[in-house]
């Protein structure tokens, strides 16, 4: 029993003396809203909230759960589009078809590096300079940017899965350091039929007096 005794608080004190290995995060990326009242002990939905049914993030100054107002206002809906609620990620938020998105944002960073976090969800490969002197430019409520197109498979991100034959549309624009988006992705026949409402809708978004 002595034995016993004596050798277990030996094994006890082995363990508690082992050295726990460290982890270093040295990754940066430009700040966003979602950065502005950063939750650190917030559940999925309050992170993760996509205005279909699942609660937005707290933004600063109002309840946890409800979206900003918008600063911007579409002067008229598409046909087949159906609104939902925005959130902290959305100030804008609509469906369409099967499976089809369209999103009204705002954020900080520069065009380019939004540019390319779009183009390389669909696995294409960055755009320098040169490559976005090509893009087709774009302009909504006082910024400046260009438009967007991609097809085949998409990474969505956030945990959700990656699908095929999926097409984007859109529009990254910049004014004074702040990036506006207007975001539209679905399957690609869908995207492709709705492009021309896209355009019809970006151009009637009107700044919220």
């Amino acid at each position: 029993m002595r034995m016993l005794t004596l050798v277990i608080p030996a094994a006890l004190a082995l363990g508690a003396c082992e050295k726990r290995s460290e982890t270093t995060a040295s990754e940066t990326r430009p700040v966003t809203m979602r950065d502005e009242n950063l939750k650190l002990d917030a559940t999925s939905n309050e992170r993760f909230g996509n205005g279909a049914g699942m609660p937005a993030p707290s933004m600063p100054g109002m309840p946890s759960g409800e979206a900003p107002e918008s600063p911007v206002a579409a002067d008229h809906l598409p046909e087949g589009w159906t609104e939902l609620p925005g959130n902290a990620f959305r100030l804008l938020n609509y469906s369409f078809g099967t499976g089809g998105e369209v999103s009204v944002s705002m954020s900080r960073g520069g065009v380019v590096d939004n540019v390319n976090r779009w183009m390389g969800q669909f696995g294409s490969p960055a755009i320098d300079a040169a490559g976005m002197a090509e893009l087709e430019k774009a302009s909504v409520v006082g910024f400046e940017g260009v438009w967007l197109k991609a097809e085949g498979d998409y990474a969505p991100g956030m945990g959700r899965p990656n699908v095929s034959d999926y097409a984007l549309r859109g529009i990254v624009a910049e004014k004074g350091g702040d990036i506006f988006t207007v975001k539209m992705v679905g399957p690609a026949a869908e995207v492709a039929a709705e492009e021309a409402n896209l355009r019809a809708f970006v151009s009637g978004l009107k700044p919220v007096e």
